[in-house]
């Protein structure tokens, strides 16, 4: 038995599992798709990283003879996916033994009926990925874990605009790596630069910046919710990065809510050109940088974007400008070009009354 690396239950009528379970010690992937799970250390192999379980009718935490829930080793360290999808789970869920999910990487609580986030999981210092699409009895998010970098929260149509709040904390997305989406229309008011319209520029000089942050704010969604739009950017005036091609023809959907997509520039699903990145930073002193999002959907549905240069350690932000640096010359040239004609019409007016 050791050597059954994965295994499916789907609708068998079980309620839990034996005890001869825990002899699968090579197990490494264990779905289930039954009416009622009831989840114990039998269920979870000391060395199982990878639990999954569909469409479950219930959800209990085992307890123990005197009626307390167990917060022994119930859940592997090595456990790093936990995915509970389409079941019937509410606030119990986050009782004392949900804290044993701290070392997971990977939570997805689709299609539950919870209404929370609880406050501890901003103590689940590797979790990095959090899906909670389709809770749509979800209100507050309570805490954020500190290197959360993928987060989806689609059709969460209860969240609060207090919950949305909480995912715009400028310490988690200048740390690099982010790619969020959820609903709410606000931009915060530490990202730099924001407009309506479907592009957004900003100048750079010497190197191209380590981290840029981007944030769309429209009612659309992409089929496979990887994003709202397509974007790609441009470096004075040619493109540069652009989309992967198996990405160009999604299709996409209108919401009734607004979405909130809020990325790291570097994360999104570029053509690999770095080379170019780093040559066109020699053409000018001041180069152009522009993201624009088109392809997919109206630009009238684009309701605000806004882009924020994240400065670097040991860097200055002299090097970063939101306005056209090269603008400011024209003035100038238009005074000076006004004081030149009226020079030579004067100059001009006196030579030809001195004639006669």
């Amino acid at each position: 038995m050791g050597n059954i690396r994965e295994l499916s239950l789907f609708e068998l009528p079980i309620k839990e599992l034996p005890v001869s379970f825990h002899n699968l010690i090579g197990l490494q992937e264990l779905a289930i798709q039954c009416d009622f799970v009831q989840l114990g250390s039998i269920a979870l192999t000391p060395e199982l990283p990878d639990f999954r379980v569909y469409k479950g009718k219930g959800w209990q935490w085992v307890k123990s003879e005197e009626g307390e829930e167990k917060v022994g080793s119930m859940v592997s360290p090595k456990m790093h996916k936990f995915w509970v999808l389409s079941c019937n789970l509410n606030d119990d869920f986050f009782s004392a033994c949900f804290k044993q999910l701290a070392q997971v990487s990977d939570l997805r609580l689709r299609e539950s009926n919870v209404t929370f986030l609880p406050e501890c999981i901003k103590e689940f210092h590797s979790l990095s990925s959090l899906d909670v699409n389709d809770c749509k009895h979800l209100q507050e998010i309570r805490g954020v874990p500190p290197n959360l970098k993928y987060f989806r929260a689609i059709n969460c149509i209860s969240l609060t605009s207090t919950g949305s709040s909480m995912l715009l904390n400028q310490h988690l997305h200048e740390a690099g790596g982010t790619d969020f989406i959820f609903p709410g229309g606000t931009i915060p008011e530490w990202f730099h630069k924001q407009r309506k319209g479907t592009s957004i520029s900003f100048w750079f000089r010497k190197k191209f910046p380590a981290k840029v942050l981007c944030l769309l704010i429209a009612p659309v969604l992409g089929d496979n919710i990887i994003g709202l739009v397509r974007h790609m950017m441009l470096i004075n005036g040619k493109v540069k990065k652009q989309y992967l091609l198996h990405y160009l023809n999604r299709e996409v959907k209108k919401m009734e809510l607004d979405y909130t997509h809020l990325f790291d520039l570097r994360q999104s699903h570029f053509s690999p050109d770095d080379d170019l990145m780093e040559e066109v930073s020699l053409e000018k002193e001041w180069n152009h940088v522009e993201i624009t999002y088109e392809g997919l959907i109206q630009s009238s549905l684009i309701k605000i974007i806004g882009i924020h240069v994240v400065k670097e350690e040991n860097s200055s932000m002299e090097d970063i400008r939101y306005d056209d640096p090269y603008a400011i010359t024209k003035p100038f040239i238009i005074k000076y070009t006004a004081l030149m004609l009226t020079f030579i019409f004067f100059t001009g007016s006196f030579l030809l009354f001195s004639y006669f």
